[in-house]
């Protein structure tokens, strides 16, 4: 669920960019740029140079972010959420709960919600690389290695804030359905033209979801 500032930076424009701040927001740039390319020219369609250019840096700042051209489109795995957002999560649960709470799925689509909010062209972007990934098995086979890493870190995110195990078989069902809610979503608004906001677009699949689990499990 793959770019933003700090909490610092939201809080006050004002205020110049931390150190840190400014790293996040290059290293951004250079996957956010290379997997614009490959989208334009498949993965060994460009090189590093190029990329470089594309994204206004040396070779040398390229290596002191990413050690290959194919850690870069994949980029770093603290850039999945952005920080603040994670943060305001980790935070939303109801005090005094017990176990599972009773806002979980609120509070992930919320996330989600905020993830949605950032800039439209960066996750068209997104959309594009991805898409492109099923054309390269390089890239396919980085996919089958770091999308199970990444979705079960966030897991491990969510049952720290559930206080449950990362096995609980809750969790699991709730990011999976979310994050092929958010996989739909993206594809339907790249081929619909927009008409709709993603916003827009995620909630209503998600209340189709939620109509659907309110069903009965078994017949009379």
């Amino acid at each position: 669920m793959n770019e933003s500032a700090t909490t610092a930076s939201v809080a006050d424009p004002a205020l110049p960019p931390t150190r840190s701040a400014r790293m996040q927001r290059t290293r951004l740039a250079i996957t956010r740029c290379s997997r614009e390319l490959t989208a334009e020219h498949g993965f060994s369609g460009f090189t590093i140079e190029e990329l470089c250019s594309r994204v206004g840096i040396c070779r040398r700042t390229f290596f002191n972010y990413f050690p290959t051209k194919l850690d870069a489109v994949f980029g770093h795995i603290e850039d999945g959420v952005a920080a603040e957002t994670l943060e305001r999560f980790m935070a939303a649960r109801p005090p005094g709960t017990i176990g599972i709470s009773p806002t979980l799925l609120a509070d992930l689509v919320e996330l989600v919600l905020s993830q949605l909010r950032r800039d439209e062209q960066e996750i068209l972007s997104a959309h594009g690389f991805f898409e492109a990934v099923h054309r390269e098995p390089e890239l396919l086979a980085k996919l089958v290695q770091v999308g199970p890493e990444r979705l079960n870190l966030f897991i491990a995110q969510v049952a720290k804030r559930e206080g449950v195990p990362p096995s609980h078989p809750a969790l699991g069902m709730a990011v999976h359905m979310i994050q092929f809610a958010m996989h739909q979503v993206v594809q339907r608004y790249a081929a619909a033209a927009h008409k709709t906001s993603l916003e827009a677009e995620f909630l209503g699949l998600m209340r189709q979801a939620q109509s659907l689990f309110t069903q009965p499990l078994t017949l009379p």
